[in-house]
């Protein structure tokens, strides 16, 4: 059985703010030992995603929003 919980920013830094040094240490071990690295997210070329979608049947018109909605979304505007 799996539960997930909807928690916020503010609630994870105060629960860390409460945590011993010990406790920290072993959140880190657990991090490192499930491999949970905080990589950039590797984002494919518009371009390709767009071709994937067109490849698969979709309307010029649901291709061209889509690729409009990449260029301006968060993830390909990041640094």
């Amino acid at each position: 059985m799996r539960v997930s919980v909807d928690i916020n920013l503010q609630h994870i830094i105060n629960a860390i703010s409460q945590m011993s040094l010990d406790e920290l240490e072993k959140i880190k071990d657990k991090i490192i030992e499930r491999e949970v690295y905080f990589k950039k997210f590797k984002k494919d070329n518009i371009e390709d995603i767009v071709a994937d979608f067109q490849q698969e049947g979709y309307s010029k018109e649901f291709l061209s929003e889509l690729e409009n909605g990449l260029k301006k979304s968060s993830v390909y505007n990041e640094d």
